[in-house]
C-alpha cells in the first residue's frame, strides 16, 4: 500500500520543530575517489535532540502496527531527514545513501537504504518503528525532477532487507517504473511495483502483496535480468515440500523450489510466475533416483548416477522398495560444507534397518551418485589394564613358584 504525497505535506505545527533540526544539519560529501569511506556529519547535539525526542517518544506511544494519523508524523520526520541529507549529494550521487542510514540510525532510529548501481538517482529509505520491530514499516522513495529531490512514502508490511530497481517504461504515461522487494521478520518476501506520472510529481502503487500476492513462502527474493533488456525479473528460492518418502535432520539440505517472475506484457503489465523448477542438488539427486527406481524407470535412473551398475546394486539392497512410509531419512551431512557432496542417511528397508554414506559428483552439468555403501563399524580399541592380585593372595617371593601342584622352592636353592 502507498502513502499518497500529500499525505506527508509539512504542518504548520511541526515546521517550526523540523527547522531547528535542518539548521543543525550539514554533511561533508568526500571526493568520488572516497566515495565508500563518506561520513555524514550532523550539526549541533542539542538540535538533533529536540526531533530525536519527539520521533522515539512518538514511536514508543504508538499502540498499532499499522501506519495510522498518529504515528505517521515520526516516520515523516524521518524521511525528512533523509531528504535534507540527500540533497547535499546532489543529482545522480543517492548511491550514497546508505551514508544517510548510518547517520540517522546514529539518532537511535531505525532505517534500512537500498539504491539501483545503474540509476543513481533513485534511492529508497525503510523507517521502523524502534519499539515495534514487526510493525509495518514506511519506505521513502527519492528521485530527482530536474533539480528537486522528490520524497514519497510508501507502506510496507515487511520492510526488512529491501532492494529496489528501476527502469524505463515501456507503458505509455509511465515514464519509469520502481520495484521493490523486502521481507518480514520471518523471511517472507514481498513485492511492490509503482509507476511514475507522467509529470514526474509522484509515483502510482501498481502492484503490492494486497492488490495480487505474488509470493506465498518464506525464502530468498533477489533482482535479476536474464535476458539483459534493462528490465528486471525476479528469482526466489523456497524450501519445497518434502517428497514424502524422506524426512530430513534439522541441519540437513532441504529441497529447493527456484520461481522465475517477469513483468507481464499484458494491458496493465504486473509480475507473474514464468517459470518454476526443482533446482538441481545432491539432495534432490537422490530423492529423483530413488523416485524412479520406486516406479521401475530403470534406464532413467542410471542418468543419475555415475556407474550403471549402481542402479542393480540399489535395487539388490531394495531401495525400489517401500515397506513403510517415510524409509529415509537423512540424519547428516558432510561436516563444515555449506553445499555437502556426502550424506548420512537411514533406509528402512525389506532387509531392514540399513544405513548408507551417499556421494555426489558433477558429471557435466549434472549432479549423479558417485558411490554409497554401509560405512565401516568403527573399531574400538581399550587401554591395557593391570589386575591386582585377589584380595588376601600372598605374593611369592622371588625364585619361588606357586604353579598348582609343584611346591614351592626355598630361594637360593
Amino acid at each position: 500500500m502507498y502513502i499518497p504525497a500529500h499525505m506527508f505535506a509539512r504542518h504548520a505545527w511541526n515546521r517550526a520543530l523540523l527547522t531547528i533540526l535542518l539548521l543543525g544539519l550539514a554533511l561533508l560529501a568526500l571526493p568520488a575517489a572516497a566515495m565508500a569511506q563518506t561520513v555524514v556529519h550532523l550539526g549541533p547535539v542539542d538540535s538533533i535532540k529536540v526531533w530525536t525526542d519527539y520521533a522515539r517518544a512518538t514511536f514508543a506511544q504508538s499502540t498499532s502496527d499499522s501506519v495510522t494519523d498518529q504515528n505517521y508524523h515520526a516516520f515523516e520526520a524521518v524521511g525528512l531527514i533523509g531528504r535534507r541529507l540527500m540533497r547535499q549529494f546532489g543529482r545522480g550521487r543517492l548511491l550514497e545513501a546508505r551514508a544517510v542510514q548510518q547517520a540517522i540510525d546514529s539518532l537511535g532510529l531505525v532505517t534500512e537504504a537500498a539504491e539501483d548501481p545503474a540509476w543513481p538517482g533513485f534511492a529508497l529509505l525503510v523507517a521502523r518503528n524502534p519499539s515495534r520491530p514487526d510493525a509495518d514499516a514506511v519506505g521513502f522513495l527519492y528521485w530527482f525532477r530536474e533539480d528537486d529531490l522528490r520524497m514519497q512514502g510508501v507502506v510496507f508490511r515487511g520492510g526488512h532487507r529491501p532492494s529496489m530497481r528501476v527502469w524505463r517504461s515501456n507503458k505509455g504515461g509511465t515514464p519509469y517504473e520502481w520495484a521493490v522487494v523486502d521481507q518480514t521478520r520471518e523471511g517472507l518476501p514481498h513485492m511492490t511495483l509503482l509507476g511514475m506520472h507522467a509529470n514526474g510529481l509522484a509515483w502510482e502503487l501498481e502492484q503490492d502483496e494486497e492488490s495480487l500476492p505474488t509470493f506465498a513462502q518464506p525464502g530468498t527474493a533477489a533482482f535479476v535480468d536474464v535476458n539483459d533488456d534493462g528490465i528486471p525479473e525476479i528469482l526466489t528460492w523456497t524450501h519445497a515440500p518434502t517428497d514424502s518418502l524422506f524426512t530430513e535432520c534439522m541441519d540437513c539440505p532441504k529441497l529447493i523450489t527456484e520461481r522465475l517472475y517477469v513483468e507481464s506484457a499484458g494491458e496493465e503489465p504486473v509480475f507473474e510466475l514464468e517459470d518454476e523448477r526443482l533446482l538441481p542438488t545432491p539432495y534432490a539427486t537422490l530423492v529423483y533416483f530413488v523416485r524412479l527406481l520406486i516406479d521401475g524407470k530403470l534406464t532413467q535412473a542410471e542418468r543419475l548416477v555415475r556407474d550403471p551398475a549402481r542402479v542393480r546394486q540399489a535395487i539388490a539392497a531394495g531401495w525400489n522398495k517401500r515397506v513403510v512410509k517415510n524409509p529415509w531419512t537423512v540424519e547428516a551431512r558432510e561436516a563444515n560444507q555449506a553445499w555437502p557432496r556426502m550424506l548420512h542417511v537411514r533406509f528402512q528397508g525389506p532387509f531392514g534397518v540399513k544405513r548408507y554414506e551417499v556421494s555426489f559428483a558433477k558429471l557435466g552439468s549434472r549432479w549423479v551418485i558417485e558411490g554409497f555403501a554401509e560405512p565401516q563399524p568403527t573399531k574400538t580399541t581399550y587401554p591395557s589394564v593391570t589386575v591386582p592380585p585377589a584380595h588376601g593372595a600372598r605374593r611369592p617371593p622371588a625364585g619361588e613358584t606357586t604353579k598348582p601342584g609343584v611346591p614351592a622352592r626355598p630361594k637360593g636353592r
